[in-house]
């Protein structure tokens, strides 16, 4: 009987601490890592058609920023959040430079070749403080998948602290998602081109 009266103590004890500390509210910051658009690049040949499939993320993306410490650790950022799932943001991108600025065809019924994306990383790395994304892209038909590539894409992150470092995070971000998509259109065009 006396334990029992010992662990209610202590229970309303440790209530009554919680109820009565103060401390500072969490608030999230939203950010996004989009971009207004790439410089001229070369137009596909007329007629040139193309079908973008899924593009997904790996489970570990989700609106929480990741960062990826020592030994491969992965943590989430209660405070720094995107304003949508990374993925929206590569497939956006990648419909504006295939089909808006390079002229593909979007084909998206009857016979076509698809290009698929997996996103894979989008991660801020402790050390050396760079941020990476890193995507998987097949390109193939209804019987075949005829080209494979991983393209990984890193950018340092510039020296800053508070909003300041945030705001660089988010600039390094938007960098390695530009330069990123940029690689994956041009390797979709070569690959498109050298097809009959």
């Amino acid at each position: 009987m006396r334990n029992a009266l010992l662990v209610c103590f202590g229970a309303v004890a440790l209530a009554g601490c919680a109820l009565l500390g103060k401390s500072e509210p969490s608030v999230p910051h939203y950010f996004t890592p989009e971009f207004d658009g790439s410089p001229a690049v070369p137009r596909a040949p007329p007629g040139l058609q193309l079908r973008l499939g899924r593009v997904e993320g790996w489970s570990h993306l989700r609106e929480r920023m990741v960062s990826r410490g020592a030994a491969g650790e992965l943590s989430y950022s209660d405070d720094r959040r995107w304003t949508e799932r990374p993925e929206v943001y590569l497939r956006r991108a990648l419909s504006r430079a295939l089909f808006e600025e390079r002229g593909l065809v979007e084909a998206v019924s009857g016979r076509a070749i698809t290009l698929e994306v997996e996103l894979i990383a989008f991660e801020e790395i402790e050390r050396p403080h760079v941020v990476r994304m890193q995507a998987l892209l097949t390109l193939g038909d209804d019987r075949l998948i005829f080209f494979r590539e991983t393209v990984t894409v890193e950018q340092p992150v510039a020296p800053g602290e508070g909003a300041g470092q945030e705001r660089a995070v988010v600039e390094a971000f938007s960098t390695v998602l530009r330069t990123g998509v940029a690689r994956m259109a041009d390797q979709v065009m070569a690959q498109l081109s050298e097809r009959p």
